[in-house]
């Protein structure tokens, strides 16, 4: 049986609080909220102050990519899978490292606009191939950092020289060196690891795509966009104007991002996303958490069939509903699984349905 805590917002300017639980969606209108720093650093006042850099950043990119593509246009990538010591491919333009681990690896990559994918496939297999369309940047081949740790079962790559920060909870980029340095030219970054790896990413405009089952994930980018169809065990994204979208995540998902949408496919037990201005699509699969704080973004879930829902959600302006029954008595019968849903925005809409 599914039960339905909502208020609306009209409702709630006009009735009291006990009357409009009582008869109609327990959405709630809410006055002015308090944020957390960190939601205060995604405010739209934030966004307009950091735009002229973003869009300097992906116009500098842009160029890069497009005078690579028109020094090389003839030259189709190809990038080989034969095992061994360091290798050429079948242009100067490519550098392979293979690597027998004897399981699961933990891979830690630091590019700046170059793109970055990751595969697992079955077996012990590790292979990481670095490259470049343009023969004006061939010599990042022979700079970039590749370092294989036996005994941890640990790869770290660089391809740039001085990109060597860390925190916590996964790798980051040092500050640009001048205030037009955007990344300029980078390798792109193409990884065959085992399956349930664990990843760390860190970029600055470099979209990162990862295919396959995956361990813990984590990744750091400002204007590159985040695929990950696949499942993992847990998820970890920070970008500033890259979009994010991801698969099956099976414990822990956490997303924050300032302008890009965001499309989890499948919730984790727990999933946390705060965003500023995108939208945000959640298809909630298994029973746990889930909570959305959004500023102006548009927030849809869609729950699949079974579960038991409990809702609260706020807004000051945006228009809410949802098509689920709301005729159950309140508590979930025993062979009910519940997911817990919390939205809270400002001025976004709010749209809440079983998933088809």
């Amino acid at each position: 049986m599914t039960y339905l805590r909502l208020l609306t917002a009209n409702d709630a300017r006009r009735d009291s609080y006990r009357r409009v639980r009582r008869e109609t969606l327990n959405f709630e209108t809410c006055g002015g909220e308090r944020h957390s720093p960190h939601e205060l650093t995604l405010s739209p006042i934030g966004q307009l102050i950091h735009l002229p850099v973003r869009i300097a950043r992906k116009v500098v990119v842009s160029f890069h990519r497009k005078e690579e593509e028109m020094v090389n246009e003839n030259n189709a990538e190809s990038f080989p899978k034969n095992e061994g010591a360091s290798t050429r491919g079948r242009s100067e333009f490519e550098r392979t490292e293979s690597y027998s681990p004897s399981g699961p690896i933990r891979a830690k990559i630091f590019t700046r606009s170059g793109d970055v994918v990751v595969r697992s496939v079955p077996g012990n297999k590790l292979e990481i191939t670095l490259g470049t369309s343009s023969a004006n940047f061939a010599h990042l081949l022979d700079e970039a950092s590749i370092i294989f740790d036996e005994k941890r079962n640990e790869v770290e790559i660089h391809t740039q020289n001085g990109d060597r920060g860390t925190r916590p909870h996964g790798p980051t980029l040092k500050m640009k060196r001048s205030w037009f340095d955007f990344g300029g030219a980078d390798l792109d970054v193409y990884v065959v690891l085992p399956p349930d790896s664990a990843l760390d990413v860190a970029t600055v405009s470099g979209d990162t795509t990862i295919n396959g089952s995956m361990g813990n994930v984590s990744v750091s980018s400002v204007s590159g966009d985040v695929v990950a169809p696949d499942s993992c065990d847990a998820l970890e994204v920070r970008t500033a104007s890259g979009d994010v979208r991801t698969g099956h995540v099976r414990d822990n998902f956490s997303c924050r991002s300032a302008s890009g949408d965001v499309a989890c496919l499948g919730s984790a037990a727990k999933t946390e996303i705060v965003s500023a201005s995108g939208d945000v699509i959640v298809t909630a699969e298994q029973p746990g958490q889930l909570v959305v704080k959004a500023v102006s973004g548009d927030v849809h879930v869609q729950v699949a069939r079974g579960l038991a829902v409990d809702v609260n959600g706020k807004t000051v302006s945006g228009d809410m509903g949802t098509d689920i029954d709301l005729s159950g008595s309140g508590d979930p019968r025993d062979d009910e699984e519940l997911i817990s849903i919390k939205i809270s925005t400002v001025s976004g809409d709010i749209r809440i349905e079983k998933a088809s």
